[in-house]
């Protein structure tokens, strides 16, 4: 074992955070191509909503 590691429950609470932090971006991300919130039809956020595309 090395100095470097940490107990296994503090790894574990790190791991976590960052999972659900980076759930939570993509669940975002998500939301907001889906619903832009933007009611201007010329906005950039509409071009990948085209039905073209």
């Amino acid at each position: 074992m090395h100095h470097f590691a940490g107990p296994l429950l503090g790894n574990a609470l790190l791991i976590g955070i960052t999972g659900l932090g980076a759930l939570a971006c993509f669940v975002a991300a998500i939301v907001m191509i889906i619903h832009p919130g933007e009611k201007n039809k010329d906005h950039p956020k509409y071009r990948i909503l085209r039905d073209d595309r």
